[in-house]
């Protein structure tokens, strides 16, 4: 008891500021959180399309130069193992390939496809996202 009789003082508990910084914390916690693991999203994002692009960019080569006579399956197979060569999963892998054999000078197309979803993004605000990536390389026949 204070000198008035009362248990505390209203007017220094009204001009204290202890335990604001917490609160303030506590409000800004996960809008920091959401855009954190946003960006981490989608750098994981450009990453798996950097990977695809380049698998993509192997088989329509290798379809261009080594045809022997099954030039889908071999650029398949091409294409899926430089993905596991770059840590992308192949689960779901669709392969598109137009032009093969066809003959030199003529095109080859190889258009790769795999199933993506944000972890956080999705979550977030669902339905703003595509469901899948998609890589295509044109070369010419040698």
């Amino acid at each position: 008891m204070n000198k008035n009789g009362k248990l505390f003082n209203l007017n220094i508990l009204r001009n204290s500021e202890r335990g604001t910084a917490a609160v303030e914390f506590a409000l800004i916690l996960p809008v920091m959180a959401a855009l954190i693991f946003g960006a981490i999203d989608f750098g994981r994002m450009l990453w798996f399309q950097e990977v695809l692009v380049n698998a993509t960019r192997e088989g329509t080569r290798q379809g261009t130069l080594f045809f022997s006579g099954n030039g889908q399956a071999e650029i398949q197979t091409v294409v899926a193992q430089a993905l596991n060569n770059g840590g992308v999963p192949t689960t779901g892998l669709n392969v598109g390939v137009t032009g093969v054999g066809t003959g030199t000078g003529n095109p080859l197309t190889v258009t790769s496809t795999i199933p993506w979803q944000f972890f956080v993004i999705d979550s977030l605000v669902p339905g703003i996202t595509t469901n899948q990536l998609t890589a295509s390389v044109t070369m010419m026949n040698e």
